[in-house]
């Protein structure tokens, strides 16, 4: 911590950067608990993860850096007293039984004892009605150059008047790639099958944030940028719109408002942030991460790159994805699925998005 400090000082005083914090360090490095469950309108089983950690992202804190907890007790506890215990089902994760469903409206609590007797629980959160996308479209955006072109993506949230509303929102992008077929065996051999349409997920686990503070019952737009033209297969974006609790949202607001640390010298200092969760009975126990509870709508829109183009940009762009090498004409091989130099490549096909 004394070096990140040390460095940002030392930006703010000789020029302007930027400093993403991507190793946060615990207070105490041997005895800090990372805990991460969602509890949502869908259908189960939910999961919670239990970790001691020396750091972890809080950009993704599904992803630890440290030891499983194992063997702890784990129950989600409803505003009427009921409890459902959680089984684990590998190393430090623990899932809810199958039948078991969340109610919209009803309230939730995480409660953990772990096997050395360390008790943890998160505040009481209802889980509030999902809030339906409004508009969820693209247009294409002519260019003379390929770079130029472009489909700008819009999507929007119909915010109901009644409530102060709060909004946390996962992107991920489904985009699909070429890769190049090898040249055919000479005659007799057989020529083997060909795949050559695969599909990647870059890692996003940036959130998008939004409320209703002096826009309440209004139409809520969502940044989601554009889509380039550099090829034309499909290209999936997921929007998964949480409708959650405010101390939830201050909490990730928190996590996004120090992801990236400006160089001057007013700048927040790095610090850990706690969520909702707290160790009820050994004092100054340190626990990460955040029990979220909301209603969730799921919805996936499909820009048809190659629809929307014109035989002339059509063209255009064959050539630029050939000359700049795009469906890697130079690495030639028989199942896309095999090219291991694609990031983020996920095979033939994408997740159900239920």
């Amino acid at each position: 911590m004394k070096k990140i400090t040390l460095i940002i000082l030392l930006c703010s005083l000789f020029f302007s950067c930027e400093t993403e914090i991507t190793d946060f360090k615990t207070q105490n490095l041997s005895n800090a608990y990372v805990v991460y469950g969602e509890l949502t309108n869908l259908a189960g089983p939910y999961n919670v993860r239990i970790n001691r950690t020396s750091s972890y992202s809080p950009y993704d804190i599904t992803a630890f850096q440290g030891d499983a907890v194992k063997k702890a007790q784990v129950q989600i506890l409803d505003d009427l007293g009921n409890a459902t215990p959680l089984s684990e089902i590998r190393d430090g994760l623990y899932q809810t039984p199958a039948q078991f469903v969340a109610v919209i409206g009803k309230k939730y609590q995480l409660k953990i004892k772990t096997n050395d007797g360390v008790e943890i629980e998160s505040s009481l959160e209802k889980l509030k009605a999902p809030t339906p996308l409004n508009d969820f479209s693209y247009k294409f955006i002519d260019a003379e150059k390929v770079e130029n072109m472009r489909f700008d993506v819009t999507a929007s949230i119909k915010d109901s008047k009644e409530n102060e509303d709060y909004y946390f929102i996962k992107r991920q992008d489904f985009i699909q790639f070429l890769t190049t077929c090898p040249e055919p065996p000479p005659p007799p051999a057989p020529v083997p099958p060909c795949f050559s349409k695969c599909w990647r997920a870059p890692l996003n686990t940036q959130p998008i944030l939004i409320n209703d503070f002096l826009v309440n019952g209004k139409n809520l737009p969502i940044t989601l940028g554009s889509v380039d033209v550099k090829d034309f297969p499909d290209w999936i974006i997921q929007l998964d719109v949480y409708s959650i609790s405010k101390e939830n949202y201050n909490y990730w607001k928190r996590q996004e408002d120090q992801r990236v640390i400006g160089g001057g010298l007013f700048d927040k200092i790095p610090a850990q942030i706690v969520g909702n969760l707290k160790c009820t009975n050994r004092t100054g126990q340190e626990v990460l991460g955040v029990f979220q509870v909301g209603g969730v709508v799921k919805q996936r829109l499909k820009v048809d790159r190659l629809g929307a183009l014109s035989s002339e940009n059509l063209q255009k762009v064959q050539f630029y994805a050939d000359f700049n090498n795009i469906r890697y004409k130079d690495l030639k091989l028989w199942d896309c699925k095999n090219a291991g130099f694609v990031d983020y490549n996920i095979g033939y096909t994408i997740p159900n998005l239920f």
